[in-house]
């Protein structure tokens, strides 16, 4: 190589927020990256629970489970996994989160190039600072992290994050469903996520979740698979419980990649802004969305068949975990309401 000619990228590090739909918002910049770079392998960093997602993504290669802890709570596990990504040498290291810590990981990985955006105090730890985009938190996830493979500048939106479903995961899907609903009989299925991460403000009401789905199950002959972790598996009984036999939990049941499967085999998705509901829009699912303390300018799902119900109160988006007052922007949204969004977005039978 000629002194001063720029050494080739041949391995790349990413390193992805801590959340679910954030890691589902970087997709479109991850197969940016790949087709800028096509020679190159990616590895990301991810929590444990999300790396089925990323065994979904043809364009990564390697996928490292980064310590779900922060600060010096595990630092022997830290200290491990820095020494794993030494190893591999990485040319690029793109960061995605804001914290100090994401970027001092990838400095500690001797990655030659860093990318990330210069917040938090840690510009001397990147090679390759961004400036936040106007406005930024109003701005898109989606048009966020893919702004920063150019340094924050543009205005062009992100294609929308699009994921396929192996054969063997769609067929694995087919069973579970079968488990529950018996062989299949043409009905509707129909998909429910009534809880939501960062608070009760996010969340639709129980009540009207179990009223929409004994309707959707009465007038409609529909199929309903409730979904939501084991640890919320109480108050999703809460809605199984009132919608009859045609109701289901799959609750703490499915890995994420199971779930991504059984939210493709869905007609529609109705959920609270939470990862589940991304992951519905991400393999083509409609969807109805179901916004209330969050801000659908910024974490709204894109795709053709795409609801979103938001009242826009004067309160709202508030951005809070627990609404002071009786969660207005959420209630008010009646089940009726979603009940006719989501025939709308059935298909004709």
């Amino acid at each position: 190589m000629k002194r001063g000619a720029k050494k080739p990228v041949r391995a790349i590090l990413v390193r992805e927020p801590n959340w679910v739909g954030d890691n589902i918002f970087t997709l479109p910049a991850v197969r940016e990256l790949k087709k800028r770079f096509p020679a190159a392998a990616i590895s990301i960093v991810t929590r444990p629970g999300i790396v089925p997602f990323w065994q979904l993504v043809p364009e990564v290669d390697r996928i490292f489970s980064a310590l779900e802890r922060g600060g010096l709570r595990d630092l022997s596990g830290k200290l491990r996994l820095i020494g794993k990504l030494r190893r591999e040498r990485f040319d690029l290291a793109v960061v995605f989160p804001r914290s100090f810590e994401s970027a001092l990981l990838a400095r500690l990985a001797g990655a030659r190039e860093r990318w990330g955006y210069a917040e938090e105090g840690r510009s001397p730890l990147l090679t390759r600072r961004a400036r936040c985009p106007r406005g930024y938190r109003h701005t898109h996830r989606i048009d966020y992290y893919y702004r920063l493979l150019d340094g924050g500048r543009g205005e062009t939106p992100a294609p929308r994050e699009i994921l396929s479903i192996p054969g063997a995961l769609s067929a694995r899907a087919g069973k579970l469903l079968q488990e529950e609903f018996g062989p299949p009989d043409g009905s509707p299925l129909i998909g429910f996520h009534p809880r939501a991460s960062h608070g009760p403000a996010k969340c639709w009401p129980l009540e009207h979740f179990q009223e929409l789905g004994g309707r959707l199950a009465r007038e409609r002959g529909a199929r309903i698979a409730v979904f939501g972790t084991a640890v919320e598996n109480e108050l999703v009984e809460r809605v199984v419980a009132a919608g009859g036999d045609r109701v289901r939990s799959y609750a703490g049941k499915t890995s994420l990649g199971e779930l991504a499967a059984l939210l493709a085999a869905c007609d529609v998705v109705v959920a609270n802004d939470t990862g589940p509901l991304h992951l519905a829009a991400a393999v083509g699912t409609p969807v109805v969305a179901l916004f209330g303390s969050s801000d659908p300018a910024a974490t709204a799902p894109r795709g053709e068949r795409v609801t979103v119900m938001f009242r826009g109160l004067s309160c709202s988006p508030c951005l809070r975990e627990v609404c002071p007052e009786d969660t207005a922007c959420l209630r008010d949204i009646s089940p009726r309401e979603v009940y006719e969004r989501v025939v709308e977005l059935l298909p004709e039978r």
